[in-house]
């Protein structure tokens, strides 16, 4: 084990800078929703969402490891300084170890950001984070651990945002914010996209896949299967209420319970 983390670090030391890179345009976006909605089965009374916000997203990216002989299926979240309860949320699979992965976390709205990873059903809480120590290296004298604040403007993304740090002393880290819990198979969701009237239900999980169908905001459904991240997004396999042939991949953000 002393090994492998000697490795880690002095990979993670090859590929640290002293500071994220500048802004650049973003690819980040909101999913888009088609121009025409096809009529689907409902379980029950359209769901009541919140009012459409009409807002240009950002997005974060860099890398990310784990110092052990593999990453465990982990938590990248994006949690915002002012109020924790606004996060963008990325999940990443169980991955081998010695490697550092890139990762891009989309449509994020303008503000201030805390960005940690959290390790996926650990009860203790146990959190990585971008901290002035991936900068210096994580060497023994980088005792600096508090969690750098990252600015997300609209149209851009902010680029070197590095989630390294592993070491920080117990408690020094926020927790996982109520919330970033992954929905389970069966969850009864409804569709309510903050930035449109609809959700594109896709083939797979991904930009690049078919458009099956759009689905109204208020429409309900059922998760099959996720989360799978894809393309800076979480997504779901999900159910027509109604209708359990009619299935597809929905970006999380556009469900709520």
């Amino acid at each position: 084990m002393p090994g492998r983390i000697a490795v880690f670090i002095l990979t993670l030391a090859l590929a640290c800078t002293a500071a994220p890179s500048p802004t650049t345009p973003s690819p980040s976006r909101s999913e888009p929703a088609a121009t025409a909605s096809v009529p689907a089965p409902s379980g029950g009374p359209a769901a009541a969402c919140p009012a459409i916000r009409q807002i240009s997203l950002g997005g974060i990216n860099g890398k990310f490891g784990y110092p052990s002989e593999g990453s465990p299926p982990l938590a990248l979240i994006a949690m915002r300084v002012d109020d924790p309860k606004v996060f963008r949320i990325l999940h990443t699979p169980r991955l081998p170890g010695g490697a550092l992965s890139p990762y891009t976390i989309g449509a994020i709205e303008p503000g201030m950001y805390l960005v940690l990873a959290y390790v996926e059903g650990e009860a203790d809480g146990l959190a990585g984070a971008y901290t002035p120590a991936v900068a210096c290296g994580l060497r023994a004298e980088c005792t600096d651990h508090s969690v750098i604040r990252v600015a997300v403007t609209g149209g851009q993304t902010a680029s070197g945002v590095d989630i390294l740090d592993w070491y920080a002393p117990a408690g020094a880290f926020p927790k996982r914010p109520v919330g970033t819990e992954p929905l389970r198979a069966g969850d009864a969701m409804a569709v309510c996209n903050p930035y449109a009237d609809s959700a594109n239900m896709r083939a797979s999980a991904g930009l690049g896949f078919p458009i099956r169908r759009t689905l109204d905001n208020g429409a309900r459904v059922i998760i099959r299967d996720g989360p799978l991240g894809a393309d800076g997004y979480d997504w779901y396999e999900v159910n027509l209420a109604g209708d359990q042939l009619a299935s597809g991949w929905v970006v999380a953000y556009s469900l709520r319970k």
